[in-house]
């Protein structure tokens, strides 16, 4: 195996990592998460609407965010 071989399998590894272990949510009584999807290596697209609306909003995090305002709150 050579270098660029190990530094691939390690970034995959990763990626699957993240894709089966995202981020603890709590979220706001008036919102609902649609989607959680994993961006990379350290961060996450998250989709969701609010309660009886039917558009969607989306915003991205990394590891480093445990809280955004309004209520949000990342446990990593």
């Amino acid at each position: 195996m050579g270098l660029l071989d190990i530094i691939a399998s390690g970034y995959l590894a990763k990626r699957v990592h993240n894709k089966f272990n995202p981020p603890q949510i709590e979220v706001p009584d008036d919102v609902s998460i649609v989607n959680i999807e994993a961006k990379g290596l350290g961060e996450y697209t998250i989709t969701y609407k609010k309660k009886g609306s039917n558009s969607t909003s989306v915003f991205t995090i990394s590891r480093s965010i445990v809280s955004r305002s309004g209520g949000w709150k990342f446990h990593w």
